[in-house]
């Protein structure tokens, strides 16, 4: 009789010596980070694209070790309501827009998934994690079917209702198709895009001027304050007013809200 495809599957995986095959794949990947967590956070595996964003001399630096103990504890209280989520609950976290601070003080952006890893009793005993460093598309690509016209408009007019269906019209495209397009170039959909933009605007008005948190909320497009903090706090991991606290340039006395 036949084995069926999961019997064969795992007949395959006992024969492996190391069960982390990703750990291999993710050292030659230098734009994506990738770790494993156990149930108490701390780090089990990472590739050596986790240990440079630290600024760390290797992986060996990281293992052992929770994100309170390596990231500042902002970061460090953001991504450890992610694991909660994951870890706790068993719910898989995908494609999370994050602006991040990097060690050398520059921001980046990326694109994070968490998945919850099970125990041979269906127990969630750890998560795996992949962020996706979205990096600048070139000028290529952006000619690529007309998304010049559509960056063009949401980098302009972030602050306006924009509506995918109206972008794709402005690149002479179906939503199904642009979307399929963003999604290539940028790795975001369209309102993701939209909100990058917008969160990345905010960011630089609160560390470059002292402008009031509320007037930012309303210059880039969110209808009040506690929305727009709302969205700040998941996307970067701190309320507006600790960011500028934190990273503005001259302003912190004349923050306001």
């Amino acid at each position: 009789m036949p084995l069926a495809a999961k019997d064969i599957r795992a007949q395959f995986l006992s024969q492996l010596d190391t069960p982390l095959v990703a750990e291999l794949l993710f050292e030659q990947v230098p734009d994506i980070v990738f770790c494993v967590k156990d149930n108490q956070g701390r780090y089990i595996s990472a590739n050596p694209a986790f240990a440079e964003r630290l600024g760390v001399s290797s992986v060996t630096a990281i293992l052992g070790k929770t994100a309170a103990d390596i990231f500042p504890s902002h970061l460090a209280a953001t991504y450890l309501a992610q694991d909660e989520q994951v870890l706790h609950q068993g719910q898989e976290i995908n494609d999370r827009l994050e602006l991040v601070f990097n060690r050398g003080g520059s921001l980046g952006w990326f694109l994070a998934c968490k998945i919850p890893l099970r125990g041979k009793e269906g127990q969630v005993i750890g998560l795996a994690s992949i962020s996706r460093d979205l990096l600048t598309p070139g000028d290529a690509d952006l000619r690529f079917a007309g998304l010049v016209k559509v960056v063009g408009q949401i980098q302009r007019h972030y602050a306006d209702d924009l509506k995918p269906a109206e972008l794709a019209q402005l690149a002479e495209l179906s939503q199904t198709q642009l979307e399929r397009r963003m999604r290539k170039v940028f790795k975001l959909s369209t309102s993701q895009f939209i909100r990058k933009t917008r969160i990345g605007a905010a960011a630089r008005m609160l560390t470059d001027t002292g402008e009031s948190i509320t007037n930012i909320a309303l210059d880039c497009g969110y209808g009040d304050q506690s929305a727009f903090t709302r969205q700040f706090r998941v996307t970067v991991g701190m309320a507006p007013g600790a960011y500028r606290s934190s990273f503005g340039q001259g302003h912190k006395s004349s923050a306001k809200g």
